[in-house]
C-alpha cells in the first residue's frame, strides 16, 4: 500500500513538471516596418518562435498607434531611460533589451533562464535591462522627414497664401509705411502658423478620438492621388473643370476688400485667423494626409513637433516673400507677376509630388 502511495505521489509530481515544462515562455517584441535594426532582428525572432516552448508575441509600432502607446507604456513603468528608447525592443519578466545586439547577443539566454514565465506585465518595479544601437520609436511619426517636407512643400507653394499676403502688403506699402508692412507681414505669417498648427492638432484628435484613424490612413493615400490630378488639371488647363486649386475665385473680391482694410500688424494678425477659412479649401489636401498618416501611427505628444515642423516649412515662402519685398529684391508687382508666370508650374509640381505620395502610401511603403 505504501508502494502505491509513493508510486502515486510521484506520478503527480512528474505530472506537474511535466505541465511546467510544457508551459510557453512569453516575451514582447516591439519593431518598426522598415526599421534597419529591426530588419537584423526579426529573422531571429521568428525562428525562435518556432520553438514549441516559445510565445514571443510581436508589435509592430509605425503603422500601429495603440502598439506605440503600449511600448511607450511599458518604459514609463521600466524606467527605461528615455535616451535609449527604441526598437527593436524586447520585454521578459521585467527585463527590457533594446537594440539590435543586445537582443542577439541576449535573448535566447533570457529565455532559458526565465522558462515558463507568462507574459510582460506593466506592473514591474525595479526592472532591468540592456541597451544598444536601435532606430527612434517615433522615427518622425513613422514618418521619414522627406515624407513630411515634401507634403509640406506642396503645401507652401500653393498660390492661395502668396496671393492673399501679397493684396496685404500691397495695401500696406500703398501708405508709404515700409516697416508697417514688413511687422504686418510676419504677424500675418505667424497667424497663419497658429492658425494651422490649431487646426492640425484640432483634426488629430477628431480622428483619434472618432475611432476611425485606421480607415482614414486607408483613404489618405487615395486622398492624396485625388488632389495630385486636380493640381495636373490645372497645369494642363488653368480653372479646367470650372474650379482651381487655389481660393475659389467667386471668394476673392470679399477677401480683397478685407484684407484692404487693414492698417497694422494687430490688423493682420487678426486678419490670418480669418484668411485661413479662405484657404483650407485649397491648402488643406496634403496637410490633411499628413494628419491621416499620424492619426495612425503616433500619439498626440509625438504628433505635436512633427506639426511644429510641418507648419514652419509651410510658412517659409511667406516669409521670404515678405523679406525680399521689404529689402526692395522684389516689388509686389513682380511678385504677382512672378506667380502667375509660374502658377500652372507650381500646379505640376504639387500634383507630381502628391499623385507619388499616395502611391507610396496605397504600397504599403509607408
Amino acid at each position: 500500500m505504501k508502494a502505491l502511495k509513493f508510486a502515486l505521489v510521484l506520478l503527480v509530481i512528474l505530472n506537474i513538471f511535466a505541465v511546467v515544462s510544457a508551459e510557453e515562455t512569453c516575451a514582447y517584441f516591439f519593431y518598426g516596418e522598415g526599421c534597419p535594426h529591426c530588419g537584423k532582428v526579426k529573422p531571429y525572432i521568428d525562428e525562435l518562435n518556432q520553438q514549441p516552448e516559445v510565445n514571443i508575441q510581436i508589435f509592430e509600432i509605425y503603422h500601429n498607434r495603440e502598439n506605440a502607446v503600449l511600448l511607450n507604456d511599458f518604459y514609463e513603468s521600466y524606467n527605461v531611460p528615455a535616451n535609449s528608447r527604441g526598437v527593436p525592443t524586447v520585454l521578459i519578466n521585467g527585463k527590457y533589451l533594446v537594440g539590435d545586439d543586445p537582443i542577439l547577443d541576449n535573448l535566447e539566454t533570457e529565455l532559458i533562464k526565465n522558462k515558463g514565465v507568462s507574459c510582460p506585465s506593466l506592473v514591474n518595479e525595479g526592472a532591468t535591462g540592456v541597451t544598444g544601437q536601435s532606430s527612434s520609436t517615433n522615427e518622425f511619426g513613422g514618418l521619414s522627414i522627406l515624407t513630411v517636407t515634401g507634403a509640406a512643400f506642396v503645401d507652401s507653394i500653393n498660390p492661395c497664401a502668396i496671393a492673399v499676403l501679397l493684396i496685404l502688403l500691397s495695401a500696406l506699402l500703398a501708405s508709404g509705411e515700409k516697416k508697417r508692412a514688413l511687422k504686418a507681414g510676419i504677424a500675418f505669417t505667424i497667424s497663419i502658423y497658429i492658425s494651422y498648427f490649431l487646426f492640425g492638432i484640432g483634426l488629430f484628435k477628431v480622428i483619434q478620438i472618432s475611432g476611425v484613424s485606421y480607415t482614414f490612413y486607408k483613404l489618405v493615400g487615395l486622398l492624396a492621388i485625388i488632389v495630385g490630378i486636380f493640381n495636373l488639371k490645372d497645369w494642363i488647363k488653368h480653372g479646367s473643370l470650372g474650379f482651381v486649386m487655389e481660393i475659389p475665385r467667386s471668394w476673392r473680391p470679399t477677401l480683397k476688400k478685407l484684407l484692404n482694410k487693414v492698417t497694422s500688424p494687430i490688423g493682420a494678425f487678426l486678419m490670418g485667423f480669418l484668411v485661413c477659412l479662405f484657404e483650407l479649401p485649397c491648402t488643406g489636401g496634403p496637410y490633411i494626409v499628413i494628419l491621416g498618416l499620424l492619426a495612425q501611427r503616433t500619439t498626440q505628444m509625438q504628433a505635436l513637433p512633427i506639426l511644429a515642423f510641418y507648419n514652419l516649412v509651410f510658412i517659409l515662402p511667406l516669409l521670404v516673400v515678405t523679406f525680399l519685398v521689404f529689402r526692395g529684391f522684389t516689388t509686389i508687382e513682380s511678385a504677382d507677376k512672378w506667380k502667375e508666370k509660374h502658377i500652372r508650374k507650381l500646379h505640376l509640381i504639387a500634383g507630381i509630388v502628391m499623385i507619388a505620395l499616395g502611391a507610396v502610401i496605397l504600397s504599403g511603403l509607408i
